[in-house]
């Protein structure tokens, strides 16, 4: 295969490499959920792209459960803080003793949940840097294996044209077979007609046709 160069692309023989910007310049999707992609590929997965689609099926339901947990936690969160501030008031206005040890364990779980939330905001931040890797080998396994089935339909679009102008040339050979076949049984039929005769023809019509 020749070398060529457009739009990040480099084709030499069968290695492909990219652009790593090439996702965010075109504005590329993710694969996965590209329906032109889906229906060019999806029936055509190699074996590396079957497990690059899996990775890339974790890691995006990876994120939804992120964002999703940090919906529940950001919402734990703020419940927190207004219990605390009740229970702070009743400590420090009211002077309520017994709501201290609830305030201090609702200041733990407080801290609990912040842990949790700065893990769900790390998750959030690197797993779209991942997914956008993974989207790129995705879109560097899709580029060799068009340009393979390219190639070999090309291949093969060559070879059914050769046989169907082989088909087409028999096709023409057969149909002058077919005039010139059908001439000559009219000329010898009319020569026999001229010759022997309406009567004697049909007589031999009837014996040998």
């Amino acid at each position: 295969m020749c070398i060529v160069a457009d739009g990040g692309i480099w084709v030499m023989a069968k290695d492909i490499v990219l652009d790593e910007y090439i996702i965010k310049k075109n504005k590329i999707p993710i694969l996965i959920k590209d329906k032109n992609w889906k229906a060019l590929f999806e029936e055509h997965l190699t074996r590396a792209m079957k497990k690059i689609v899996k990775d890339l099926e974790l890691k995006l339901a990876e994120e939804k459960e992120a964002m999703r947990q940090m919906k529940v936690y950001k919402k734990l969160k703020k419940n927190l803080m207004e219990k605390i501030l009740y229970l702070s008031d009743e400590v420090n206005n009211n002077q309520k003793k017994e709501a201290l040890n609830k305030l201090e364990e609702t200041k733990e779980k407080l801290l609990e949940v912040n842990d949790k939330i700065d893990e769900f905001l790390f998750q959030i931040e690197i797993l779209p840097k991942e997914i956008e890797r993974l989207n790129l080998e995705l879109l560097t396994e899709t580029v060799k294996i068009a340009y393979k089935d390219i190639e070999e339909g090309n291949e093969k679009i060559d070879e059914l044209t050769e046989e169907i102008l082989k088909l087409r040339q028999q096709l023409k050979n057969d149909w002058d077979e077919k005039i010139n076949l059908e001439k000559r049984v009219e000329d010898l039929y009319s020569y026999l007609h001229n010759t022997l005769g309406y009567e004697q023809t049909n007589k031999f019509d009837r014996k040998f046709l």
